[in-house]
């Protein structure tokens, strides 16, 4: 008789929208070692889970009658709702389960693991932490006090968990503070496509002079990006800046709306959501990459360092969690909020031609999504 595998539950009823790669490469891992994967969620996701041809032969278990979310405030409405249809599903789900997998510790990703693990104590309920949210970050400020008040009610959900994997020693020291106990603190570090990236060419028929990646939003610094621009463009009048990612119609909007009011239209360039090979190609063959968060939740900067190992010149502001991945000048730095000194450095590059960044190239190696999901399948 073979032996039982352990089934694994992963919730992910409200990431449709996310960057879902580090995920699927996690459960390919998993399932090379014999683990069985379910993943809980809506038919959109599945879609794309399936489009991305990284994992096959999953357990697809649908949530139904879920709504297409199309910003912030429709999302905590819609994410307290998905959970309400979740409810009816915790019965079955805690009984044929031994994990229960949250792929990060927001509120709306943690509340039905909670409901199964308060119908099952047996199950063994695991997370990923990435984040703080703090009160102060800059944004719409009820939303702002919104997220922050739904992060202070996750920590206290969160006291039932079994493992929590922090992705930096930052956020370990945050959680003991917080007073869990540090023997279910697992330090995993994060990761990168190292595949993609060493597959990645340079086309030199892109012109992209900076380029940043992610999700439009104000914490990612995107306000900060236009005060440089404006500063270099002065010396580099047709400047090109190219934005990957995208963000909820409000925010993108006005965002939008900001870089018409500042006369920078022709400068400004919005690539949309780009995923796979293509990604990696754009970003080598870009000249340089912004990243100016300003965030106190900024955790780790995966894009960040996906052209730092990609030999991309980097900027960034001077923030904790860099200090224990960038010890070799692979970013250059500038302090929190100083935009003057990054326009400085943005146009001393421009005119040094120097856009190599050999010392980023050298972490490619450490940061690998198969050592990190081996990692946390030790807790499984």
């Amino acid at each position: 008789m073979s032996e039982k595998k352990t089934r694994i539950l992963i919730n992910a009823i409200t990431i449709e929208h996310g960057n879902i790669i580090p995920l699927l490469l996690k459960i390919k891992l998993w399932q090379s070692k014999g683990f069985h994967i379910a993943i809980f969620c809506n038919d959109f996701l599945k879609k794309r889970i399936d489009k991305e041809g990284i994992v096959g032969d999953y357990e697809y278990i649908e949530l139904r009658k879920t709504r297409l979310i199309t910003s912030k405030a429709q999302f905590i409405l819609e994410a307290i709702r998905r959970n309400m249809l979740a409810f009816s599903y915790r019965r079955d789900l805690a009984a044929r389960f031994e994990i229960i997998y949250s792929i990060s510790s927001v509120m709306d990703l943690i509340i039905f693991p909670y409901l199964l693990k308060r119908k099952n104590p047996e199950i063994k309920w695991l997370t990923v932490f990435d984040n703080i949210v703090p009160i102060s970050d800059p944004g719409n400020k009820l939303l702002r006090f919104l997220a922050w008040l739904f992060f202070q009610v996750s920590l206290f959900f969160l006291k039932r968990v079994d493992k929590i994997f922090a992705i930096s020693q930052e956020l370990k020291k945050y959680m003991v503070t917080a007073g869990f106990d540090e023997k279910k603190i697992v330090v995993t570090g994060n990761a990168v496509e190292i595949d993609l990236i060493k597959k990645a060419s340079k086309n030199d028929q892109i012109n992209i002079d900076a380029l940043f990646v992610g999700r439009i939003n104000e914490t990612k610094g995107i306000y900060d990006m236009l005060k440089v621009l404006l500063i270099v463009k002065e010396k580099f009048p047709d400047f090109q800046l190219a934005i990957m990612g995208k963000g909820d119609d409000s925010t993108e909007n006005q965002f939008r709306k900001k870089i018409k009011d500042l006369n920078l239209e022709q400068n400004i360039n919005f690539l949309g959501y780009i995923a796979g090979q293509e990604k990696f190609n754009i970003i080598k063959s870009s000249k340089s990459f912004w990243f100016l968060s300003t965030s106190q939740s900024e955790s780790f900067g995966i894009a960040l360092l996906e052209a730092v190992c990609l030999g991309v010149k980097t900027f960034a502001y001077d923030l904790e969690p860099y200090k224990n991945i960038y010890k070799n000048k692979e970013v250059i730095i500038s302090a929190k909020g100083d935009y003057i000194d990054v326009a400085d450095k943005v146009v001393k590059l421009f005119e040094s031609g120097d856009f190599d960044n050999s010392n980023g190239v050298k972490l490619i190696d450490k940061y690998n999504w198969d050592t990190l999901a081996g990692v946390e399948a030790k807790s499984f």
